[in-house]
């Protein structure tokens, strides 16, 4: 009887000390697409899984555009990226540089309803702070430029080119 114990004892253990050498942060995130005639929000949640000096994220959108912006859409994306800590401390505490390529697939309101996928390359960089052992945030900015792969008639131009993007994630490490 006591076998079975011991074995699922030892197998938690294992999995909590390989799991502190890599750990994995699911969380939600923010970001505030900014570029001339063009103003953006999108949320999202996103999951980073740590190597060392270095993460790889993924992340599910929605694209929310402003009232100020000439072309209304809204919409789903996603998100790859890799980020590189400068310093290898267990705490997290680091600053980051980065970069990831965005997808969004948005639909324009207009006279026709018409869906653009669109994507955005963008460098960020930024600080990783960790709170009470478990909990993360972490503020940066990037720079990307959003190209339009199919073409629509209810947008203007504003919906391609440079973006400054402030953003902020925060959540929980595992």
């Amino acid at each position: 009887m006591k076998k079975p114990v011991l074995t699922i004892t030892v197998a938690l253990l294992i999995i909590t000390c390989s799991h502190a050498q890599n750990p994995f942060e699911l969380g939600a995130e923010y970001m505030r697409p900014l570029g001339q005639g063009f103003n953006n929000t999108i949320a999202g949640v996103r999951g980073e899984s740590f190597r060392n000096k270095s993460s790889y994220s993924i992340g599910l959108t929605y694209h929310f555009s402003s009232a100020k912006s000439y072309s209304v859409s809204k919409g789903f994306g996603m998100y790859a990226g890799y980020r590189y800590a400068f310093s290898n401390t267990l705490n997290g505490n680091n600053p980051f540089l980065g970069a990831r390529v965005l997808f969004s697939f948005e639909n324009f309101e207009g006279k026709t309803s018409l869906n653009s996928l669109m994507f955005t390359p963008m460098a960020e960089a930024g600080y990783h702070f960790m709170f009470a052992k478990n909990f993360f945030a972490a503020p940066a900015f990037g720079f990307g430029y959003t190209i339009k792969v199919t073409k629509e008639y209810n947008s203007l131009d504003e919906d391609e080119g440079k973006r400054f993007i402030p953003m902020i994630s925060a959540g929980y490490r595992f």
